[in-house]
């Protein structure tokens, strides 16, 4: 029960191309579109493709004519993720997306599964009595995908599962809260405890909508703290989707959780408020931390600021490198120009003076065209735990 939008089978099933999947996610979800440009492009492409199979599971419940179409479509899916480990021909076109993850060990086939099950809950009518019925249905339907994102992007910490899983299961929630009248209409309600949505009180929705809001509130902050396992460029990706999805939760509770008129959505002018917001926030923390690698020998370069709890932290502590100071100049430098982007298209919306007519909006292209340069010049001295040390 995510995002609504179609797969990307043609006739001929010819799929599985990053081009198809890009499409797929431009076409489905702007949240994850924006959030995924700021991955390297290696990891985006499998990101996508992911997400488009991940899309297809969702559609063939949420789009099938017939509960037993819906039915065959998630075996199909389930009886292909065991051909994709013997290489055996697959039955279903959108499976081609997950094939090569699942063949060479990028995720674990396990977590596919889950999410197929998560679908078929769906299905089948998953009753929500409770917060443990919605967290178990959240973490099939999200957590797993969390999970696999992680794995994707090259974490192998295991401490780092829970924090994947908290944050897919609060933008889960958010999805939830968002989406109450749409699933109503479909005759599904994920709010614990009201079975029957169209027949409930308004003022009791806005409760468990309230409620459902603030327990992803607080598995939002179990992401964030362990957003210093990813690599930065991914920290960044993530740190933007995750404050997207945060700001359709907030957004939902300045209209007093009033879900039932329709659909939340957020306007292109605060998403790209909020995205810029977020980008800045990862930028300075990818930054200090860097720095802080660099003064102090006994600090991790990629150790979250935000961790508390020893146990949340990476465990390796590694020397610094000159590698490490370039990186930090560099990502200091695009830090800088990050800011001077947003102030210059600021004067530029609010001049104070007609004499600026476009001048700010050139400064501003400019300092963009050299926040990307210095960012691109940054990842280059981002070199494996391996190699620094």
């Amino acid at each position: 029960m995510s995002e609504p939008g179609t797969n990307n089978i043609d006739g001929q099933g010819i799929i599985g191309q990053a081009g198809d999947a890009a499409a797929v996610i431009n076409r489905s979800s702007r949240s994850f579109s924006i959030a995924s440009s700021f991955l390297p492009l290696e990891i985006r492409t499998k990101v996508w493709a992911l997400y488009a199979w991940c899309r297809s599971v969702d559609d063939a419940v949420d789009h099938a004519t017939r509960e037993s179409d819906a039915a065959m479509a998630l075996r199909t899916f389930a009886e292909d993720l065991a051909r994709c480990q013997t290489g055996e021909p697959l039955v279903h076109p959108a499976s081609e997306w997950i094939r090569p993850l699942i063949a060479t060990g990028q995720i674990d086939v396990r977590h596919a599964r889950e999410l197929i099950e998560g679908m078929r809950m769906d299905l089948e009518g998953f009753t929500v009595n409770t917060n443990e019925d919605l967290e178990l249905y959240c973490y099939h339907a999200a957590g797993t995908v969390g999970l696999m994102m992680t794995s994707l992007m090259g974490v192998k910490d295991r401490s780092a599962y829970r924090h994947a899983v908290a944050l897919g299961v609060a933008m889960q929630m958010t999805n939830i809260a968002r989406d109450v009248l749409e699933d109503a209409q479909r005759g599904r309600s994920y709010l614990p405890g009201i079975a029957k949505v169209l027949e409930a009180e308004p003022e009791r929705i806005s409760r468990s909508v309230a409620e459902i809001l603030a327990l992803a509130e607080t598995r939002y902050h179990i992401a964030i703290k362990g957003l210093g396992y990813l690599p930065w460029r991914c920290r960044i990706a993530i740190r933007v989707a995750l404050e997207v999805y945060r700001e359709i939760g907030r957004e939902i509770k300045r209209n007093g959780c009033s879900v039932m008129h329709g659909r939340t959505v957020i306007s292109k002018r605060r998403l790209a408020w909020v995205s810029t917001r977020a980008l800045l926030s990862a930028m300075k923390t990818n930054f200090v931390m860097t720095l802080r690698s660099v003064t102090n020998r006994n600090l991790c370069p990629f150790q979250e600021l935000t961790m508390t709890d020893s146990s949340d932290s990476p465990n390796s502590f590694l020397p610094c490198t000159s590698n490490q100071a370039k990186q930090v100049a560099f990502l200091g430098l695009s830090l800088t120009s990050i800011m001077a982007t947003v102030l210059f298209l600021l004067v530029y919306v609010n001049p104070k003076e007609d004499v600026y007519t476009y001048l700010p909006l050139i400064y501003s292209g400019l300092s963009a065209a050299a926040a990307v340069l210095f960012n691109r010049l940054s990842a280059r001295y981002d070199k494996p735990r391996s190699e620094q040390a």
